[in-house]
């Protein structure tokens, strides 16, 4: 176990949460708790910070769906990230269409070619 991960019954101390909720909240995507070698659940600080503003979310009359959708919505940088990546594969493609109009050519080449082999084995067999 590394420093700042916790094991469930320290986390259910820490949050006043039974180990059964804190799972169900892992269900849900809410929190992602890494896993040991032996597959137990580890969780950081930042799982158990996540998990009392969920306590506290819904101390506050929030429902369960109106904070998974809070929490589980992508950051702006994630949202950024993607835009960017999306627009760099557009350019990529952009840029490779004058590569793929010039393959059209070699294509049919090879198209006219193979004719012409089967042609000449066909005059050859004759």
């Amino acid at each position: 176990m590394r420093t700042g991960e916790y094991p469930i019954g320290e986390v259910k101390e820490r949050t006043g949460l039974t180990e059964r909720r804190i799972r169900y909240y892992e269900s849900l995507n809410l929190i992602r708790p890494r896993r040991s070698e032996g597959n137990q659940r580890l969780y950081s600080e930042r799982d158990i910070e996540r998990l009392l503003e969920i306590k506290r979310l819904l101390d506050g009359g929030l429902s369960l769906r109106a904070i998974r959708n809070q929490m589980v919505q992508p950051s702006a940088d994630e949202v950024e990230r993607d835009a960017e990546s999306y627009f760099e594969g557009k350019r990529i493609a952009h840029g490779a269409r004058p590569h793929q109009a010039s393959l059209y050519p070699l294509k049919d080449r090879a198209a006219i070619i193979r004719r012409l082999l089967r042609d000449q084995d066909r005059e050859d067999g004759e």
